[in-house]
């Protein structure tokens, strides 16, 4: 399974368990430059944001990032 399939295949996973996923890449230039990646939170009616993680220590490079939301399950 090359990277777009794995891809693919995660996201079509976290839609068919109610969530879903977007993509997105970074490129060499950027991760030089930025040293981290950085996901965090903002309400529509917030100035602030939350930070909820960030990725240090990568090498530089390209990557493709996808961030994937699946609903808990509350009652398990």
């Amino acid at each position: 399974m090359d990277g777009h399939e794995l891809l693919d295949h995660i996201e079509s996973e976290a839609i068919r368990r109610g969530g879903g996923a977007k993509r997105g890449t970074i490129c060499h230039r950027e991760l030089v430059e930025a040293h981290e990646i950085r996901v965090s939170i903002r309400p529509p009616t917030s100035i602030g944001s939350t930070e909820l993680f960030t990725l240090r220590h990568l090498e530089p490079g390209d990557y493709h990032l996808i961030l994937v939301a699946i609903p808990r399950n509350e009652g398990v």
